[in-house]
């Protein structure tokens, strides 16, 4: 992500915070979040969860397959704040979750 990228994070728009670049997506909740809440999420994500090690407190990635093409959804909480990354490949998600998770602190 260029520095330009870099700052969508700090600007805030009713409950959460989100970042569009072609396929890659991705938003951070305002609102806190604990274990149980984010399992909620979990839960409600169509498809298998996958554990995502080494990244945030928990993270867990979906693979979807839709109609024209397919993509990964990955939920990652850290420090209460859940953040969810929509990206053509794990490969993407994960980097996209790096920059971000680096930015929360």
């Amino acid at each position: 992500m260029t520095g330009r990228e870099r700052t969508w994070i700090l600007h805030w728009e009713g409950s959460r915070s989100a970042y569009r670049e072609g396929e890659l997506y991705v938003s951070v909740a305002r609102a806190s979040y604990d274990r149980q809440s984010f399992r909620d999420v979990v839960a409600r994500t169509k498809g298998q969860p996958v554990t995502e090690p080494g990244l945030g407190d928990a993270a867990y990635s979906f693979h979807v397959q839709g109609d024209s093409q397919d993509f990964v959804l990955l939920d990652v909480l850290k420090d209460g704040r859940l953040v969810q990354i929509t990206a053509p490949s794990a490969e993407e998600a994960r980097k996209a979750a790096s920059t971000v998770l680096a930015q929360l602190g």
